[in-house]
């Protein structure tokens, strides 16, 4: 069978009905089936109708499983790949067959919430310079069962700060216009997990992007899926590329924490205290990069977008002082980091925790004063 530059299979052309819908949801499938017709019916039960549903059979050799949905609506079109050539090249194929202008992704074991795609299509709808918009995301385990709402940067400022250390997205709760991935070069075939947080990099490139607030999907936390089968035993160096490039551009070299410390730096930026021994190593990266952003998107800023950079700093900084490492010489460092960004806000610290280092010694010394005159 031929190949492809990319080295991939070579697939018949598809014919492509007439008719535009207002959005087309793109979902790939491979082996495990257990969520499909959940993920299928949060799709065709939207509120929002006007839409259709390419399902990529990616190789599986199930026939009648997927004739079998095709028949339950007529929104539904399967594509069917006569081998499995991965979830990236797979989803190129959906998304290439769809007729909408605007493409929405779930995946096969997630859960779209009935609103999830009219508001996506409206928030793109009310702003032509965004073009890829995603949401906050409820958690969900094998049976269903909640386990947090998990919120996302929302602001194009807030998610470009994000990108600078992990993915701003669910790659199941965005959509985004044709128009922009095509652009941005589609899903690179040969990344296997992380073809998403390679297409948004490029797409910020492009256009604005946002996060809604509300959770419009449901993430399941399936250890049978993608991300989860494909464990490396450094699965961020999947990305570096993106963070050597992004930090590039702000005058950084990719060295300033290593894989132990990203985790605590990604688990600050989704909202979640670090233990206090590794706050500060945590803290310096971020500080660092914090104001080298700052920087660099100040240059040109309007007041509005001026304003916007000091309140995200003033946020990260007022979140470090008010969970600040255990140990004194530590605290000032990371004060004299915070002056830098919000000096009234690191001052205050430092005074209070040099008053209050202060009047522990005094209490200690004069306690012992206190003994030996008993003595």
């Amino acid at each position: 069978m031929p190949t492809n530059r990319d080295g991939n299979v070579t697939l018949e052309p598809i014919t492509v009905p007439s008719g535009v819908p207002g959005a087309s949801v793109v979902m790939t499938v491979y082996n495990d089936f257990r969520f499909l017709d959940a993920a299928v019916d949060s799709v065709l039960g939207q509120e929002f109708r006007d839409l259709e549903l390419i399902i990529v059979d990616d190789g599986t050799g199930e026939d009648a499983r997927f004739d079998a949905l095709a028949r339950r609506d007529p929104r539904i079109r399967i594509v069917v790949n006569p081998t499995n050539i991965g979830t990236a090249a797979a989803a190129n194929r959906g998304i290439d067959i769809a007729r909408g202008d605007i493409i929405v992704r779930l995946d096969a074991d997630d859960i779209a919430e009935p609103t999830r795609v009219g508001r996506l299509v409206a928030a793109l709808a009310e702003d032509s310079g965004l073009g890829l918009v995603g949401s906050a995301v409820t958690l969900i385990d094998e049976a269903d069962q909640v386990l947090r709402v998990q919120p996302m940067p929302e602001t194009d400022l807030e998610i470009r700060w994000t990108i600078l250390f992990h993915n701003p997205f669910y790659h199941s709760a965005v959509a985004f216009r044709r128009s922009g991935f095509e652009a941005a070069g589609r899903y690179i075939a040969t990344e296997l997990v992380s073809q998403d947080h390679y297409l948004w990099f490029h797409m910020l490139s492009l256009c604005r992007a946002r996060n809604l607030a509300e959770p419009l999907t449901r993430y399941r936390e399936n250890p049978r899926g993608l991300t989860a089968t494909h464990l490396t035993k450094n699965p961020r160096s999947r990305t570096h590329k993106i963070r050597e490039e992004s930090w590039r551009r702000l005058g950084l070299t990719y060295d300033l924490y290593d894989d132990v410390v990203a985790r605590s730096v990604s688990q600050f930026l989704r909202g979640s205290d670090i233990s206090p021994e590794r706050r500060a190593a945590a803290y310096r990266p971020i500080l660092t990069v914090l104001r080298a952003f700052m920087l660099s998107h100040g240059a040109g800023a309007t007041a509005g977008e001026a304003e916007a950079l000091r309140r995200l700093g003033r946020g990260i900084v007022a979140r470090i002082l008010a969970s600040p490492p255990d140990d004194l010489q530590e605290m000032l460092t990371i004060c004299r980091l915070c002056g830098a960004i919000d000096r009234r806000a690191a001052i205050a610290a430092a005074s209070g925790r040099l008053g209050h280092a202060f009047r522990m010694k005094w209490r200690s010394a004069t306690t012992l004063l206190a003994r030996s005159r008993i003595d």
